[in-house]
């Protein structure tokens, strides 16, 4: 079922991959093409970026968008989990945040 989701994720207009990632646990599960392996070197630093917000006057870090030669969104799932979805420059990231959003309690009580 985890898998199902994340490959709706990937079949959103411009994404190319998507993935879960625990602070605890690391890599839980992966879609994206193949031979193309996710970059959990920036996903673990988004989610600590992420994080360090709390410290500051910001308040909680739930979601960050980068757009540039690619579009990323790192999504907080739970605490301690989050959703990356990679793609192509100029993808809709509003279209895959409105996914997200939906399939949120579906994903929380897979991760539990």
């Amino acid at each position: 079922m985890l898998q199902r989701i994340l490959a709706g994720f990937q079949n959103l207009p411009g994404a190319e991959q998507a993935y879960l990632v625990s602070r605890q646990d690391g890599l839980i599960s992966a879609v994206g093409k193949r031979g193309k392996n996710p970059d959990l070197e920036f996903a673990n630093l988004a989610v600590k970026e992420l994080a360090n917000l709390e410290r500051g006057s910001f308040g909680e870090g739930i979601e960050l968008w980068i757009e540039g030669d690619e579009t990323i969104l790192v999504s907080r799932i739970s605490s301690d989990t989050s959703l990356v979805i990679r793609g192509k420059k100029n993808s809709r990231i509003a279209r895959w945040r409105h996914a997200v959003d939906r399939d949120t309690d579906v994903l929380n009580s897979l991760v539990r």
